[in-house]
Order: structure tokens, then sequence, then C-alpha cells
């Protein structure tokens, strides 16, 4: 059996498809395994999330099915796996709840990963970019693939783990979905996600490097769809850090207003603190609680100025101030693109494989893990999780079949 992408879903794929006996080669299209690993948590790798989390996860398919894929390898077994299987230990980040590698090092763990699957006595081919996947009718050769300098393989069983179109220098171009559409497999409009986003605006720019804890919602017309909490970095382009990354696919998808409260705190803990400060000026009340540039420019928005004494404050510009501090829309107006994004959002409907097994319904023999399957997680290790599991269950699977 052949497994199409040595990237952390394809990774497990290939070494649990030859620990269940399969002759298992693994192809890579680029000159390196495990890419996106190397570049993860910013050189750290953040292994896995502290705490499995469902409402971290979004599927346009179903969130029932969503949640069985889970239960094939619940968290504490993947921990264990690299703890206890790949002698990996890893440790928590008390302040992000993330797990990374003790080593702190992405490298180790894919050549942790790499190692195992060389062990398991499956064959790695680097620079081996699959051209072309084509359905053929011999049972025993049902496919056969065509790499772009013209060598070909074939095998009864593939699985694909070719991920999405983010950070595509790595390798992750969305070549895949061409694959899948060739064999016969729709294709959900695809997105970045977990991307920065950008504004038109000429004044939140101003506050680069500035960097301030929020509670953001995000509303599809009117109605709230989802909602977190999470530090919001301020960029020369927009806005990036895990609350501007985990709202993106929000906006990307929906085109969702993204309202933000400051500090993380509501309208009615934002006036008790203008309540008990009412013989201070607004400006250093504000800076109490708020980097002193934000504060600066919340007032400004809010058309108050920053020696205003809060207890002369007119009760129009409390409304003004109050609905800036607690309820501030942001002005999205784009991303940047897949260029930086993490993941990719949208693209094999759940329902196009099945749930046990993770095997294409529309094509036997054809396995499906990892980003290529329409299934995005919030920053934090989530969608690491997710790749590790579809790659195990695919690989596994495959490997019975």
């Amino acid at each position: 059996m052949i497994v199409v992408g040595a990237g952390a879903a394809g990774l497990l794929a290939a070494l649990y498809a030859a620990r269940g006996g399969a002759r298992t080669v693994l192809l890579e299209g680029s000159s390196k395994a495990g890419a996106k690993i190397l570049i993860s948590g910013g050189g750290r790798c953040n292994v896995l999330p502290g705490i499995y989390d469902p409402a971290a996860f979004f599927t346009c398919g179903s969130r029932n099915v969503l949640k069985r894929l889970f239960r094939t390898w619940p968290l504490e077994q993947v921990r264990a796996f690299f703890e206890d299987d790949l002698q990996l230990p890893l440790q928590l980040e008390e302040d992000s709840g993330k797990l990374f590698p003790v080593a702190q090092r992405a490298l180790v763990v894919r050549d942790a990963l790499m190692q195992a699957v060389l062990d398991a006595g499956a064959e790695v081919r680097l620079n081996w970019r699959v051209q072309e996947i084509k359905v053929l009718e011999n049972a025993d050769t049902r496919f056969r693939l065509t790499a772009e300098d013209g060598q070909r393989l074939h095998a009864r069983r593939v699985v694909m783990a070719t991920g999405g179109q983010s950070v595509p220098q790595t390798g992750s171009d969305g070549h895949g979905y061409a694959l899948m559409r060739a064999c016969g497999h729709s294709v959900l409009p695809i997105y970045p996600a977990l991307v920065p986003l950008t504004t038109a605006d000429r004044d939140w720019p101003r506050l680069a490097g500035v960097s301030c804890r929020v509670a953001w919602r995000a509303l599809v017309a009117g109605k709230e769809v989802d909602r977190g909490r999470g530090p919001l970095l301020f960029t020369h382009q927009g806005w990036s850090g895990p609350a501007a990354l985990d709202a993106s696919h929000w906006f990307e998808r929906e085109g969702a207003v993204l309202v933000v409260a400051w500090d993380a705190c509501t309208r009615e803990e934002w006036s008790e603190r203008i309540r008990t400060s009412s013989r201070r000026e607004i400006g250093p009340c504000l800076a109490d609680h708020l980097p002193r540039r934000l504060a600066e420019e919340l007032l400004r928005r809010a058309d108050v100025p920053v020696d205003q004494v809060l207890a002369q404050l007119p009760r129009g510009a409390r409304e003004r101030l109050l609905d800036q501090l607690s309820a501030c829309r942001l002005e999205v107006n784009g991303s940047r693109g897949f260029r930086v994004a993490e993941v990719t959002g949208g693209g094999i409907p759940l329902s196009e494989v099945n749930p046990s097994t993770l095997e294409s319904r529309v094509q036997p023999g054809l396995f499906l893990c990892g980003e290529i399957l329409d299934v995005i997680g919030r920053i934090g290790g989530h969608n690491f999780l997710w790749a590790w599991i579809t790659g195990r269950l695919a690989g596994a699977s495959a490997a019975r079949g």
C-alpha cells in the first residue's frame, strides 16, 4: 500500500499501516518529511492540546461523526503514544494549556516519528510528487500513481495525507484536492484558517506590537455563531495572536463580523470599573487595565478626552466608551492568505468517508486523513491531534483492508 504525504497525518498512517503488516511505501513530494511539524509552535512543535474540547473543532459535516472519530483514540492514549512508544516526554505549558516536547525542539518530534516509520519497515521516498492517480480495473493493483518525472507505482490501497493549501512552501500546495476530484470526490470551497487578519483602517495598525487579552464573538447576520477568548496582537496589517487566528475562519468562510471585549470584560464589569474610579481621569484609569496606546485609541474612537474626569462624563459619552470597551467591532477586510495560514478550511466532506475506517465512500481502497478533510481546530495543538488520530485510523484500516 502507498501513503501519499509525509506530514503529521501521513507519518502516523505509514507507521500504523506498516505495524499492521502491510508493505508500505510513504511518498513525499518535497525533499523533507514533516516540514510543517518543523515550523510549528515557533520551532518547538505544539504536539497536543492539554485538554480535548469538542467545541475547539469545526466542520461543515456531522458533529456526531467528528466526535466518533475522536473517540477512536482518546487524548490520553495519544499522549501515551508519544511518551511511552516514541520515548518523547511532553510537558504542559501552564499559561497556554499546550503540550510541547520537553526538549522544546520540533526536530525531535519529526525525527522520532520518522525513525518509528523506518523501524516498522516502511519505505520512505522523498521528492516523489504524485502527478496522477489512476483507478484501474485490476483488483490486485487498483491504483496507479504517476510521478512528475514519469515514475509509476501500483497499489491496492492508497492513503491520502496530502494536507491542504496552507504554507505552500512546505509542500502543502492544494494539489491533493485535484487528485481527489479526479478520483470522484467533491471538494468543499477551501479557505485559509488560523490566519492573521487585515484591515483597511489606518489607525489600528498604528498599535502594532500591542497585545491585549480579549473575549471575541463572531456574528453572522447579527447572530452569534461562535465565541472565545485569548490574546489579540496588533500588527502593521491588522491583527494576529490566538484570538484573531481562532476567529479568522468565520470571517473567511462566512464574512462574519468580529466583535471584541477588551481585557475580556463584560459591559457590566467595565461599567463597575468606571463607577469605582469616578474621581479619576479616564486616561489613567483605563491604562490600569489596558496598554496605554490602546486605551488612548479607544478614547479617541469614543470621542472622550483623555483627561476627562469620570464623575463628569456625560451619559452619551459613557455609553460610547462602554461600547468601545465591551463590544468593539474590528474592521476586518481580509486576511494574509494561505501563505501564512496555519491550516486550510474546507476540503473533502466527512460524508464521503466511512467514519469507522476513513475509507472513501466514492472509491474503495482509497483512505483519507488529516487536513485534506473538512475539519479544522483552534490554535493550541488541536489540528495536530486531528492529524495524529485520523492518520492512525486510516493507516491501520488500510492495512486490514
